[in-house]
This record gives structure tokens, C-alpha cells and sequence, in this order.
């Protein structure tokens, strides 16, 4: 039992420390990061027209890429950030991108030709009026 406290002491003694230590800035001054932090002001509106170019611009380009490129890779890439981008658009209703996952698990990855986020834009539009 005497051992024990021995045993705390040598513990005790060896000990190691860092000095502080000071990160090189990574980024400029005036570096903005594409989504703003809480609390922080926009510097530009964002308008229906601007998000609605988007999302046609994002599916042509999706288009000519499962068209022209057959690569498993970049067709997980295409999936992943249009459903990102249907979650931030849609919500809930962004959900229906899905079915573009589905195709290329299955290996119909020539199916998501489709257009679908322009489809749920313009299924969002329709709901609007109706």
C-alpha cells in the first residue's frame, strides 16, 4: 500500500507541455465563405430569377455530363450535390431527387438526363398559382 503513493509521485514528475502555438492565417482578410454564419448580413439579395438560372444551369450541365462522361465517380458527384442543392431549394420536396440515386445505383445512370430540379421548380411554380 506504501508502493501506491511511491507509484503517484513517479507519475506525477514526468510531465511534458507545448509552448503556444500560432497557425499561419490560411485565408485573406476578406475571404467569404459561400453560406454566411449566423447572424451575419447577406451582401446581396438572392432572387427567384437568379436561384431559378441555377438550377436550370446546374441540369444542363448534368445532362451533357451523364450524356457525354460514364463514370460511376462523377455520377455519385452529380447525385450528391443535386441533392444538396434540391434540399436547399425544396426542403421536403427536394426529396423526389432521390429517384436520380436510385437510377444510378441501378445502373441506369443514363436516366438522369432528366431534368428534375428544373421539374420541381417548376412543380413548386404550379403549386404557387394553383
Amino acid at each position: 500500500m506504501a508502493d501506491d503513493g511511491a507509484d503517484d509521485e513517479a507519475d506525477d514528475s514526468f510531465s511534458l507541455s507545448l509552448p503556444p502555438i500560432r497557425l499561419p492565417p490560411l485565408f485573406p482578410a476578406d475571404f467569404r465563405i459561400l453560406w454566411p454564419s449566423p447572424g451575419e448580413k447577406l451582401r446581396g439579395r438572392v432572387t427567384r430569377r437568379g436561384v431559378a438560372a441555377a438550377l436550370v444551369a446546374f441540369d444542363l450541365v448534368d445532362a451533357v455530363l451523364a450524356v457525354s462522361a460514364d463514370s460511376t465517380v462523377l455520377a455519385a458527384v452529380r447525385v450528391v450535390g443535386g441533392a444538396l442543392l434540391a434540399a436547399t431549394t425544396f426542403g421536403t420536396a427536394g426529396v423526389g431527387y432521390v429517384w436520380e440515386a436510385a437510377a444510378v445505383i441501378a445502373g441506369v445512370g443514363e436516366l438522369t438526363v432528366v431534368p428534375t430540379l428544373t421539374l420541381l421548380l417548376l412543380a413548386g411554380l404550379v403549386r404557387d398559382v394553383l
